[in-house]
C-alpha cells in the first residue's frame, strides 16, 4: 500500500488512522502542493489522498476507507473494524457520522489551523522535514502555502460554512460528536469498539495534534477521554 499525501491534510490522516488501526503496513509519498509532480501517473484526478493497492489506484478518502474495509472482509480479516450489518441501526449511525466528518467537521477544523498568520505558518512547518524537496522549494511551499490558505480560510471557507468564530465552531462540532455520536454510555461512536466514523474524526484531530487548535479543543470540550481511548486503539502513527 502506498499513500500519496500532504502530511497535515485531514483527509489523508483519516486514511492513515484506518491503516494504523488495521495494522496495514504502508509507504507514504509526500506530494508537492505547488507542482503535484508526484501525481504524474494520475492525469485526471489531482487531489490527495490517493492510495495504490496491489497496483490499483483508489481516490478520495471516504472511498479508500470503504474499499480497505471491503478488502479486509474479503481476506477474512474481520476482527478489527468489521462493518455493522447492512441496514442495521448501527450501520445507519456509522454512515451518518462518517458523512458528517467530510460535510462538516473537516471544514470546521481547517479554518482553525489557519486562524492567525502565525498558526498558518506553523501548519507548513512539516514541509521542512517531509518530502524530497530542495531548500528553495521548501521555502516556496511554506510561504505560498501559508499565505494562500490564510486568505482562503478567511475569505472563502468561513463564509461558505457559516463560521464566525473558528474555535467556537470547533467546540460546538466536538460537543455534537460527543453527545450525539458517541453518547454518554458508549466508549466510541461504534459502541464498544471504533467504527469508520470514529477513525475519521480521530484522524482529522491527530493531524493537528501539535497545533494550538488541538490543545484548545482538548481543554474546552469533553472529547479528550474519547481521543485517548482512540489513541490506544489505533496506536501511534506509523508514518
Amino acid at each position: 500500500v502506498t499513500l500519496y499525501q500532504y502530511d497535515v491534510c485531514p483527509f489523508c490522516n483519516k486514511v492513515k488512522a484506518q491503516l494504523d488501526f488495521l495494522g496495514i503496513a504502508y509507504d507514504v509519498v509526500e506530494v508537492n502542493p505547488l507542482t503535484k509532480s508526484e501525481l504524474g501517473f494520475s492525469k485526471e484526478y489531482r487531489k490527495v489522498p490517493i492510495v495504490i493497492v496491489d497496483g490499483e489506484q483508489i481516490n478520495d478518502s471516504a472511498v479508500i476507507m470503504r474499499e480497505m474495509e471491503t478488502r479486509m472482509k474479503k481476506a477474512g480479516l474481520r476482527g478489527r473494524g468489521a462493518r455493522p450489518r447492512p441496514g442495521s441501526a448501527a450501520a445507519k449511525k456509522e454512515d451518518e457520522w462518517f458523512a458528517w466528518v467530510d460535510s462538516r467537521f473537516v471544514h470546521v477544523v481547517t479554518p482553525n489551523i489557519y486562524r492567525t498568520w502565525e498558526e498558518a505558518q506553523r501548519s507548513f512547518d512539516y514541509i521542512t522535514e517531509r518530502g524530497n524537496f530542495n531548500w528553495f522549494m521548501r521555502q516556496a511551499i511554506a510561504l505560498s502555502g501559508a499565505a494562500s490558505m490564510y486568505v482562503i480560510s478567511h475569505r472563502v471557507l468561513k463564509k461558505r460554512h457559516g463560521i464566525e468564530d473558528e474555535r467556537a465552531a470547533l467546540y460546538e462540532a466536538l460537543d455534537d460528536w460527543m453527545q450525539n455520536a458517541v453518547g454518554p454510555k458508549n466508549a466510541f461512536c461504534g459502541g464498544s469498539e471504533p467504527n469508520l466514523a470514529d477513525l475519521a474524526v480521530f484522524g482529522v484531530l491527530r493531524a493537528v495534534k501539535t497545533f494550538d487548535t488541538f490543545s484548545d479543543a482538548m481543554e474546552n470540550t469533553n472529547a479528550k477521554p474519547w481521543y485517548e481511548r482512540m489513541r490506544v486503539e489505533v496506536g501511534e502513527a506509523t508514518r
